[in-house]
């Protein structure tokens, strides 16, 4: 069988004379037309004092530096610069997480070390309205085992603030050292306060 389909393969090859073809005999390749592909519209940025996703549209200081999201889940990214030397400190907006609020509070408390005498960090929650939409603000302080490691980092402040909008609940989380955290606070504050829906 095996030596049925070496034959059957040389002679494939070789064409029926069992030889080579001559250069004229090769047909001459046929251009096939291009089918138009859709390709993904390229990220761009918003106005340096323009904050835009999720359906929301906000101010935010032009100092933020904006970055195309890495993965899905994120709708936007932000980088919030250190200030005397201290550590710059990032905003990623969720368009949605699971669960209800209550349940992301209790799973985002567990990511703090709790203290010597095992009693975990106690969130501070407040609400305001923004937009005419209900926000809660959350915040916890600590060592925080940031996503994707396997250790506490010390001296962190974790501000989310979780805005219930037309299209769903958008989670801006607020974190790193918490001298910049804590520095850009009222920043942070009044951008989200200042969200609407995008009507465009």
């Amino acid at each position: 069988m095996r030596r049925f389909i070496l034959v059957s393969l040389a002679a494939v090859w070789l064409g029926p004379a069992g030889c080579d073809k001559s250069a004229d005999e090769i047909p001459t390749p046929v251009a096939r037309p291009v089918t138009a592909t859709a390709t993904p519209t390229a990220w761009e940025p918003s106005k340096p004092k323009i904050a835009r996703f999720a359906g929301l549209v906000g101010e935010k200081p032009a100092t933020w530096i904006e970055h195309p999201p890495q993965v899905s889940m994120r709708a936007a990214n932000y980088t919030v610069p250190g200030r005397d030397g201290n550590e710059a400190a990032h905003i990623v907006v969720f368009g949605s997480i699971g669960g209800s609020i209550d349940a992301n509070i209790d799973r985002w408390q567990i990511q703090f070390e709790p203290d010597e005498n095992m009693d975990m960090v106690e969130p501070q929650i407040s609400r305001f309205k923004a937009g005419g939409m209900d926000v809660t603000l959350v915040e916890l302080a600590g060592s925080w085992m940031k996503q994707g490691t396997g250790w506490f980092t010390p001296d962190q402040l974790f501000i989310m603030a979780i805005v219930e909008s037309p299209r769903g609940n958008v989670f801006i989380r607020f974190a790193g050292q918490t001298a910049t955290v804590e520095g850009a606070r009222p920043e942070f504050v009044k951008m989200v306060r200042s969200l609407r829906p995008d009507d465009q």
